[in-house]
């Protein structure tokens, strides 16, 4: 995973940040990712899509290509949610440990940690990765979007 040195990336590991976020704005951002997660759980692809920006950036593992752009995210989520849909594969994303920066520029740093946890048909669910996710998050038009996603497997970062 190669590290973010941009103004706009995540903040790396470890980061000690401050200050944080005020309850108010801090419980948006919660409700925010709560709707964002329950979108990918329900195979609602375009609408997961458009809480990104329209150039935003998404750096994931094992893929060798970064995604750029909102159509370039909905692409891949849309064939991942029909390839899920198709093995009858229900996921559960279960996040911890949100952590919300105000930048001086009006935009947030958000990171927290994601269980992604699959169910195939008939079968108990399984958890087959823990993530540490870093988003960049502007307001636009009164509404949060994401600007920039870096996701890390915690066991591979460390």
């Amino acid at each position: 995973m190669t590290e973010l040195h941009s103004e706009t990336a995540p903040p790396p590991t470890g980061s000690s940040a401050r200050p944080f976020a005020d309850p108010g704005l801090y419980a948006e951002i919660t409700q925010f990712y709560a709707w964002h997660m329950a979108l990918m759980d329900d195979r609602e692809p375009d609408a997961w899509a458009d809480a990104y920006t329209e150039d935003a950036v998404f750096e994931e593992p094992g893929r060798t290509d970064v995604l750029r752009g909102r159509e370039a995210i909905r692409a891949s989520i849309t064939r991942r949610a029909a390839e899920l849909a198709e093995a009858g594969v229900v996921m559960r994303h279960w996040m911890s440990n949100l952590m919300v920066t105000p930048l001086p520029d009006g935009t947030l740093r958000a990171q927290y940690y994601s269980l992604a946890m699959r169910a195939p048909r008939g079968q108990r669910p399984d958890i087959f990765a823990h993530v540490v996710c870093r988003d960049v998050l502007v307001r636009e038009g009164g509404q949060w979007f994401i600007r920039h996603r870096h996701i890390g497997i915690d066991a591979l970062e460390h």
